[in-house]
């Protein structure tokens, strides 16, 4: 198996991508295992369309591809976004994951979703103006256990640095995702000597949290350092 992360390119979201993600997101994340979420009749499909429109034109998307294969399609991926404060389409305003009646069946997980995104104003949060948001996170299962997610999260905040974003953002739910299926084991919050160590911690925090309280890595400049923020 050889693996290699770049950025995909427009040409590649195809409608063989859009069911890929279809069936990797909502099928096998763990939070979606959770929810059972029906394919494709109780995913909007209108608002992944948009999802995938703006992640296709503002060029951050990262997957993983599996040079071994023949296999035009990622193994890995991060929708990533380009969210603007004068963008009135920017990401949170997108959000519509799953239809009412798949949502009233979870009315907790509802209220989760719902508590994390009404009435955030993230750029007036974060004093910034250009957020770079990791919006969707997706692995094949036969690729498990290589830590694709982690090492796309890792990549994500490459790409912000170089583009010099003011920060670069992701959902609780993402993460909570992430640590579920790595069983990442994480050291003590104190400890925090390399970006994956801080990662990790910044994960273990998290799930100690409410649901309802969002993360964020913030890029402190001048020095490009990282931490987290809370979204309550």
């Amino acid at each position: 198996m050889s693996l290699i992360c770049r950025l995909m390119r427009e040409d590649e979201f195809t409608l063989d991508f859009e069911l890929f993600l279809m069936e990797t997101f909502f099928q096998h994340e763990p939070m979606n295992k959770y929810l059972n979420t029906k394919i494709p009749d109780e995913v909007n499909l209108s608002w992944l369309k948009e999802v995938l429109h703006k992640a296709k034109y503002d060029n951050l998307t990262l997957a993983f591809y599996d040079t071994n294969t023949q296999h035009s399609l990622p193994v890995a991926f991060a929708i990533n976004h380009h969210d603007k404060i004068d963008d009135h389409n920017h990401s949170d305003s997108l959000y519509s994951s799953l239809n009412k009646t798949n949502l009233l069946k979870y009315e907790h997980i509802n209220e989760l979703l719902t508590k994390l995104h009404e009435n955030i104003n993230l750029f007036e949060k974060f004093h910034c103006k250009n957020l770079f948001h990791i919006y969707l996170l997706g692995v094949d299962p036969k690729y498990r256990q290589n830590k694709l997610a982690s090492q796309l999260v890792e990549s994500a905040i490459c790409i912000a640095k170089e583009k010099n974003f003011d920060m670069i953002y992701a959902d609780a739910t993402i993460v909570i995702n992430t640590i579920q299926e790595h069983k990442i084991k994480t050291p003590d919050i104190g400890d925090t000597s390399t970006t994956t160590q801080f990662v990790e911690c910044v994960l273990n925090e998290i799930v100690k949290m409410t649901p309802t309280i969002g993360f964020s890595y913030e890029m402190q400049k001048p020095n490009l350092g990282l931490r987290y923020k809370t979204v309550d």
